[in-house]
């Protein structure tokens, strides 16, 4: 009897995993990480610095772990420390601080400006017409300044002295309220019908094992008659 309860007991502690991962669970309740100081955005996958992020600005949340937030800052997608900065509640557009810039006057007079494509020098160089204007994402101070640019549909660095400063206005974040997502109004703006969320499955399905788990148990230790009559429990 007792393997019995052991072997449901591990069927229903495993169908819970199932539905509550450990490891790179969405953060719904916080969609935003603060930074301040320095704070770098990192490559997914090598852990190499990507560019500086902003102080006091925010990045958007796609994913978690026990170490890091994978993060969408600019159009660029990449990891930060968590200990590094803090999170905070739910904002619909975040700003973000992309804008054009040119090519310095002085440098004009060169028909092309080397952008790299990494910091390390086995990156490739890339060509630049000093008449395009680029797209400025973030900053890399390593010694001089570099800046972290997109040119069409190409990202990589340029020395800042080659270009004109991008003008960076950092608003500070208002939280705002969160849409309720669960209800939405029906066709004539007065009844309601309920959204089935992922959560809202997750509730119903745990509770539906819960309810057979307590049935399992109770059917297992119910009392049974013999055949005179005298009730006993199995052992």
């Amino acid at each position: 009897m007792k393997k019995v309860i052991l072997i449901v007991m591990i069927i229903f502690i495993n169908l819970i995993a199932m539905f509550f991962p450990q490891q790179e669970a969405f953060a719904l309740d916080f969609p935003y990480i603060v930074v301040q100081g320095e704070v770098w955005l990192l490559d997914k996958e090598s852990g190499n610095r990507i560019f500086l992020l902003p102080e006091t600005y925010y990045a958007k949340i796609e994913n978690l772990d026990d170490n890091y937030y994978y993060v969408s800052f600019n159009g660029v997608n990449g990891k930060v420390d968590k200990t590094k900065v803090s999170s905070v509640g739910y904002h619909a557009t975040p700003t973000g601080t992309i804008q054009d810039i040119q090519i310095a006057e002085k440098y004009r007079i060169f028909t092309g400006i080397k952008l790299k494509s990494t910091m390390d020098s086995g990156g490739e160089d890339i060509e630049v017409p000093t008449s395009e204007s680029l797209i400025f994402l973030g900053k890399y101070p390593s010694g001089e300044m570099w800046y972290y640019v997109k040119y069409n549909e190409t990202c990589g660095y340029i020395r800042a002295e080659f270009t004109n400063q991008p003008n960076l206005v950092i608003p500070s974040f208002v939280p705002e309220q969160k849409p309720q997502a669960d209800v939405e109004p029906g066709p004539d703006n007065s009844d309601s019908k309920v959204k089935v969320t992922p959560n809202l499955v997750k509730i119903l399905v745990i509770s539906g094992l819960c309810v057979g788990l307590a049935i399992i148990i109770i059917l297992i230790f119910r009392p049974y008659k013999n055949k005179n009559n005298r009730y006993y429990y199995e052992e």
